[in-house]
């Protein structure tokens, strides 16, 4: 019998070798080199990696955890999108992957310190300054849509120190080494226009985004993640229905009297474009209005169902405003 398995159990190790071999070439050599290409032609050739790895159902925490990002994905475009044709639901799995491989390639951008140079427009810029210059604090949630990750890169022009709020999922010993440190430089090159801020790890940090924010200044937290099991959600109504949020974002505003606003980066005719919410408008109401409008740019969108439903019991606890 062990004879027989050898061969398989070979075969599996060739298969990881070559996979992992895969994944070096396309996070260590292929996205620094789109990186040095112009633009146009870095957006373009990143948009048809995108293409191919919706074709193959590639994503990072697929190849690193065995999660079926791709039939989760594929799960709630039915879900959210069921009047529309075959067709247009594919086109908008597609879509989702191309998203996702344009951030990674934004990323590398972002480390060879070009982003400083690309057009940036801002939209609602006036309210932010506005609750900035009357509490000194304000903590944004954004969500992995579209260029919103890179737009955090973008506050500088907030004129405060920036922190941003990242996880060390990243540095788990099943991520390849080349994703991880594509993460890190991402984030070290963040770190670099966010007036004297950066991105932090949130495990076992929260006591120094409190200190941090006392001093006045901007917290960014990605917030379209699901709450922890033990956790009291922030509900609020989204993409048609009241759902559950991670509540770290809510906490911290509470706490140190800090606006709780949101804001996303699109790229639009040929530049990007970051948009906030108004000050005391729900800010996860307005993500959800962005994504609804764009959904296959939404990254993130296999999560839907993690975020629970408002049930009877939760009734005294509605979807709080800001």
């Amino acid at each position: 019998m062990s004879q027989q398995q050898t061969p398989a159990r070979l075969g599996t190790r060739l298969a990881q070798r070559f996979s992992r071999g895969l994944i070096f070439l396309d996070h260590a050599l292929l996205l620094p080199l789109l990186a040095k290409l112009p633009v146009r032609w870095g957006r373009s050739l990143a948009r048809a990696r995108g293409r191919l790895n919706a074709k193959w159902g590639r994503d990072w925490r697929r190849f690193s955890f065995g999660d079926p990002v791709h039939v989760r994905t594929q799960q709630v475009i039915e879900q959210l999108r069921a009047d529309l044709s075959q067709a247009s639901k594919q086109g908008l799995f597609q879509e989702r992957f191309e998203y996702q491989s344009i951030e990674e390639y934004e990323a590398a951008c972002l480390h060879t310190g070009q982003t400083s140079r690309w057009p940036v427009q801002y939209m609602g810029l006036e309210g932010v300054m506005n609750v900035l210059a009357a509490k000194g604090r304000v903590v944004f949630v954004t969500s992995h849509f579209s260029s919103s990750i890179l737009g955090t890169a973008f506050l500088g022009t907030l004129g405060v120190p920036v922190l941003g709020m990242s996880s060390n999922v990243v540095d788990r010993a099943e991520v390849p080494a080349s994703v991880s440190r594509t993460y890190r430089r991402k984030y070290k090159a963040m770190g670099r226009t966010l007036n004297g801020g950066e991105i932090m790890d949130r495990e076992g940090n929260t006591p120094k985004f409190v200190r941090f924010l006392k001093k006045g200044g901007a917290v960014v937290i990605v917030g379209d993640l699901p709450p922890e099991p033990n956790e009291t959600p922030r509900w609020a109504n989204f993409l048609g229905e009241i759902r559950g949020f991670a509540s770290g974002a809510q906490r911290l505003s509470e706490l140190l009297d800090a606006p709780l606003m949101s804001f996303v980066c699109q790229f639009e005719q040929g530049q990007h474009c970051v948009k906030f919410s108004s000050p005391g408008e729900d800010p996860y109401v307005f993500l959800s209005q962005q994504i609804e409008r764009d959904l296959g740019q939404w990254w993130a969108m296999d999560v839907l169902n993690a975020y629970p439903l408002q049930s009877a019991k939760h009734q005294a606890s509605p979807p709080r405003g800001v």
